[in-house]
């Protein structure tokens, strides 16, 4: 009795794939359709294992009619069928796509195996060159999840930055310990900074660890791009010094030629190193914004400051070899001139983080900051002076408030020398335009500056 319920019950469930198969691919004969029904399970679930879809179409070529290349072909377009009905269920999925490639591999190195030489289709049978042929599918498959988790993990972050919330994600197991040890070292830090800084304002002590950070990266850099603080104002001063003396000019307005080089190129080399560094650490160092007590400008101003106390070292090491080597002269009022010197690293400050906002909204605008800074070096008062130019052709430089500054650190070094055009009213009103755009602007793609 329990032999022909068995036999009842797979009579039954058969019945019931044939009408699910007939259902799905009703211009299939009957066979086929059920190939085809039980083809659709090989694109669901996950599974990057390439066994279920050979030992499927092995199976499938052992069971039916497969002498013939027509009877073979019949059965690859049912399986074909089935894993494409599959696929049609979430068309968007990598895992789907694969299977179909994943199929499609095997079936055409089955095909030229049978082609070549009589091929039994035994539980272990495996066409040949199948890892070369379905290794760079895998490959590709994990990559495409891969940078499919990171664009999710990304766009994660960018909903808790924009609703202030704070991100976090599950920690791997084999990093717990890491976590820990790491937890233990964050404690102990807190608590030496707690006991030995109750009068520093907690934003000072941010910056200040901010400093030491960049510092250190700094230090880490090549040794040529820190000695080119040195050797890129001293190369343009040459080629400023060479084409006064080849004109046969050795002094300027009461300057001599060496001197006058040396500030305008040294100055303007801080200015612009000041802006290039500050707009792309907006992007750089984007990670530190997972710390609460960092915004882009914050990062911006302390690469900045660093490159100013960079260029200061720079001043003194050009002034002070220079005037016993016999080039330079001394200046006349230093506190004057230190003042100027920082209020253009502090204009330069100002600009790097209005361009760092803007590369945050337009990628592509570092790439136009070059050829910004070298219109504004020609008329910024770095090669000449406003009043070494017609009285027509003033105006194109003094619109400039850098060239306001650069004169008035003229007036300031040189004894002979007083700007007749220079503003410093007009300086400090333009400067302090710019602070209240980058404060505006940085504000604005603060929660644009997704952290890493």
């Amino acid at each position: 009795m329990s032999s022909t319920e068995d036999r009842i019950a797979k009579w039954r469930e058969r019945r019931e794939q044939e009408n699910a198969a007939r259902a799905a691919h009703g211009d299939l004969p009957i066979d086929l359709a059920v190939i085809a029904s039980r083809a659709e399970a090989l694109s669901s679930g996950a599974s990057e294992d390439l066994d279920p879809v050979l030992r499927f179409v092995v199976e499938t070529l052992r069971t039916e009619r497969s002498e013939t290349v027509g009877d073979r072909r019949r059965v690859y377009d049912a399986i074909a069928r089935g894993v494409e009905r599959g696929v049609d269920r979430d068309p968007q999925s990598d895992y789907a796509e694969l299977r179909r490639r994943q199929l499609r591999a095997i079936i055409r190195l089955i095909e030229a195996d049978v082609r070549s030489r009589p091929v039994e289709f035994d539980a272990g049978y495996s066409p040949p060159g199948l890892d070369e042929a379905t290794g760079p599918l895998l490959e590709g498959y994990r990559r495409r999840r891969k940078l499919a988790d990171q664009a999710e993990l990304t766009r994660a972050r960018r909903r808790a930055v924009l609703a202030d919330e704070a991100y976090t994600i599950a920690v791997p197991v084999e990093e717990e310990g890491d976590l820990v040890y790491l937890r233990d070292l964050l404690a102990q830090s807190d608590a030496r900074t707690r006991a030995g800084a109750s009068v520093v304002h907690p934003r000072l002590r941010a910056l200040r660890a901010l400093l030491r950070y960049q510092f250190v990266l700094l230090k880490s850099e090549s040794r040529v791009a820190l000695l080119w603080t040195l050797i890129g104002p001293a190369i343009l001063m040459a080629l400023l010094m060479s084409v006064y003396f080849l004109a046969g000019v050795h002094t300027i307005l009461n300057m001599d030629v060496p001197t006058f080089s040396m500030i305008g190129t040294t100055t303007w080399f801080m200015f612009r190193n000041v802006i290039f560094r500050t707009t792309a650490s907006f992007h750089a160092q984007r990670t530190l914004l997972n710390f609460s007590a960092y915004s882009p400008a914050a990062i911006g101003i302390t690469q900045g400051m660093i490159y100013m106390s960079a260029y200061s070292v720079v001043y003194v090491a050009l002034i002070g070899g220079g005037y016993f080597a016999g080039i330079f002269t001394l200046p006349d009022n230093l506190p004057g001139v230190v003042f100027w010197i920082v209020c253009i690293g502090l204009c330069g400050l100002a600009v790097g983080v209005i361009f760092g906002s803007i590369s945050v909204v337009w990628h592509y605008f570092p790439r136009f900051a070059p050829a910004i800074e070298r219109a504004l070096q020609m008329v910024s008062s770095v090669i000449l002076v406003s009043e070494q130019l017609p009285v027509q052709y003033r105006p194109i430089v003094l619109w400039s408030p850098l060239a306001h500054a650069e004169q008035l650190l003229r007036s300031a070094y040189f004894e002979g020398y007083k700007s007749s055009d220079a503003s410093a009213q007009y300086f400090f009103v333009c400067f302090g335009f710019l602070v209240l755009a980058a404060v505006i602007a940085q504000r604005l793609v603060r929660s644009r500056s997704i952290p890493l």
